[in-house]
């Protein structure tokens, strides 16, 4: 089991090496390859149902710290990976088809073999480390295929866009887990939980680490204020809208919290914030959406709208419902993603205003984008309204202010999905439609694969994901007036967004004012930018300012080392001539007085010595002998006297 473990994520990423280094040899520059090793994941995924196989590889350890890569299929890795590579398939086998007139198919298709092997090594990580190296991953892999068409500027802004806006955020969960390190010494997922069990942490920090992982969730899942690189996203081909929306990117944020839970739980006051930020943007894109004419511009506010809508059910403590709804969103949003494109080739766009009638000419097309649409508003017995039921029973377990919410935001999917099926093929063309529109049979049986998972998926589901998932299910019961009320926010909502454009053409159903939102959103994102912006700048001017200050010291303390080397080379030089000087006297003093001074000594001696034997020879012992002496001796001092004085009167 252990081998299908790592040939999960491990065949595709191999499959992305094999297209990039020999993709331009082959016929179809490799897309077979990458169908392949998507493939051969989504088979590995199946025998590891339940068997919580786990595999660990102890990277380096210093001191205490140890960084571990961890992959388990643990139940909800299982249950997500296996969502992805299901969804990744039948996704693969459109862009084969969509992407053969195309230019850079061989940078598209390892592209995208990268961008799945990511999504599922994240989803089945169980190391906080190996999860950011999978994070980063899957966010340079859609920088990479969001500006697949670089040639056009909006691609090229958008893929910008979306990596600036992601980075930003990335670094909630780079700070989260080296503080998660710092204090626990390890990235294990399951060490980390326990401790948080166990009260090692503060609630403080519990809530400092929650609310770094959820600014990172938010960059993903483009919540309120970094919602804007999302919407520009579809500037990118339509299967990487389809993965992008679906099971991959947008995705990995609410699968952030999922897989943090544990954490979440016990942060009363990051809950909060994930609860208020998910309903406000809940509500504004599901207001943006209504007011769109671009019918993928439309598609990706309704894909913000519904991850506010899983945040929000996370919010208010409901991770199985925030999941089963991640689940049966993928489905129904990949499908209407692959409809919307097979529509552009058929017909050359995606203006509602342009588009119209053609439920008759691409009959297909039109089916599966109708499942899908009616699974979106929640229709009764399709995957959506399952789900929805689900938020909605945990929503009014907390307070039936948080229902109505709900049944506000079912209310609004229907009237803007109900508008664009409306305007797309159910009315007559308001253009001249081309005559060569028809429909490809490679583009749209993937579609209509996934519209019937979305029609089906929920009610098959609904008992399963109870039991696999390692969480509780709402406790409440949905009284048969809430359970109504869905219904008819469903109904109603359709019938207005369909019923406006059928009165009125494709204009907005609710006006325009909720465009005037979105312009708002730009301007948040651009406030936020520009002080992102400020910010780094200020900190480059911090760090110019500390280096110059750095080498302003560091010259001083070079040439004040150079004085003290100088200061002490002189007096070294000194001392060493002052050695040499008294070496020298030294050797002069020895000869000197070896020379002159011993000889002087010994001269001095020899005539005291002869002036002693005279003196001794003249002590005869007799008396006359002295006192001639004694007379000799006065005698002469009186001459001396006598000579003195004729010298001096003389010079007078």
């Amino acid at each position: 089991m252990t081998a299908l473990l790592l040939l999960a994520p491990f065949a595709p990423l191999f499959m992305a090496a094999l297209i990039a280094l020999g993709g331009r040899w082959l016929p179809d520059r490799g897309g077979g390859l990458a169908l392949g090793g998507i493939f051969i994941a989504a088979l590995a995924m199946l025998p590891l149902s339940g068997t919580d196989t786990e595999m660990t590889l102890t990277w380096f350890t210093v001191g205490r710290f140890a960084l571990t890569l961890s992959l388990a299929a643990d139940s909800l890795g299982w249950w997500m990976a296996t969502l992805v590579a299901w969804i990744a398939l039948p996704v693969a086998v459109y862009s084969v088809s969509y992407m053969a007139d195309e230019g850079g198919r061989q940078r598209f298709f390892a592209w995208l073999s990268f961008f799945v092997g990511m999504m599922l090594l994240l989803v089945l990580s169980q190391s906080l480390l190996l999860l950011f190296i999978a994070w980063e991953g899957v966010g340079l892999a859609s920088f990479a295929l969001i500006g697949q068409r670089h040639g056009q500027t909006k691609a090229r802004q958008a893929a910008i866009k979306a990596l600036l806006m992601t980075r930003l955020a990335d670094m909630g969960l780079l700070l989260g887990w080296l503080w998660v390190l710092t204090i626990t010494g390890t990235t294990q997922l399951p060490l980390f939980f326990a401790q948080v069990e166990n009260g090692v942490f503060t609630t403080g920090t519990l809530n400092g680490l929650a609310l770094l992982f959820f600014l990172a969730a938010m960059g993903k899942s483009a919540q309120l204020p970094l919602t804007a690189w999302l919407p520009e996203a579809m500037a990118g081909p339509t299967p990487v809208s389809a993965l992008i929306h679906s099971a991959t990117m947008a995705a990995a944020g609410v699968f952030l919290v999922l897989r943090l839970f544990p954490l979440f739980e016990h942060t009363p006051l990051a809950l909060a914030v994930v609860l208020g930020v998910g309903a406000f943007t809940a509500l504004i894109a599901a207001l943006v959406a209504t007011a769109q004419y671009d019918l993928k511009r439309l598609l990706a506010w309704s894909t913000v709208s519904q991850l506010g809508e899983m945040m929000l059910a996370l919010g208010l403590g409901g991770p199985l419902a925030a999941a089963f709804h991640l689940t049966v969103h993928a489905t129904f949003k990949s499908a209407l993603f692959l409809s919307a494109g097979a529509l552009e080739r058929a017909t050359g766009t995606r203006d509602l205003r342009r588009l119209g009638g053609l439920g008759k000419r691409l009959p297909w097309t039109a089916g599966a984008f109708l499942a899908s649409a009616l699974a979106l508003a929640g229709f009764p017995l399709l995957s959506g309204y399952w789900s929805g039921e689900h938020l909605l029973r945990q929503a009014i377990s907390v307070h039936a202010a948080w229902g109505i919410i709900m049944l506000v935001l079912t209310l609004l999917a229907g009237i803007y999905i109900g508008r664009a099926t409306m305007a797309t093929f159910g009315v007559t063309p308001r253009t001249a439609t081309p005559a060569n529109s028809r429909e490809s049979v490679a583009l749209v049986g993937p579609a209509l694969g996934l519209a019937l998972a979305a029609a089906g998926l929920g009610a098959l589901i609904k008992t399963p994901i109870e039991a696999m998932l390692p969480f509780a299910a709402s406790s409440a019961a949905l009284s048969g007036a809430w359970s109504q009320g869905a219904v008819l926010a469903s109904l109603i909502g359709l019938g207005l967004g369909a019923g406006r454009v059928y009165q009125r053409g494709p204009a907005p159903a609710l006006g325009r004012w909720p465009s005037r939102l979105a312009v708002i959103i730009y301007g948040l994102v651009a406030v936020t930018a520009r002080t992102a912006i400020a910010g780094a700048v200020t900190l480059a001017r911090l760090e110019r300012h500390v280096d110059r200050s750095g080498r302003f010291f560091a010259t001083g303390a070079l040439l004040l080392a150079k004085g003290v080397l100088l200061y002490e080379s002189f007096f070294n030089g000194a001392a060493r001539a002052s050695r040499d000087t008294a070496m020298a006297a030294g050797e002069a003093a020895a000869r000197f007085e070896s020379a002159i001074w011993g000889a002087g000594h010994d001269r001095l001696a020899g005539f005291f010595q002869w002036g002693g034997q005279k003196l001794r020879s003249s002590q005869s012992g007799k008396l006359y002998l002295y006192t001639l002496s004694v007379f000799a001796f006065i005698f002469l001092i009186g001459v001396g006297i006598v000579a003195v004085g004729l010298l001096l009167a003389g010079n007078d």
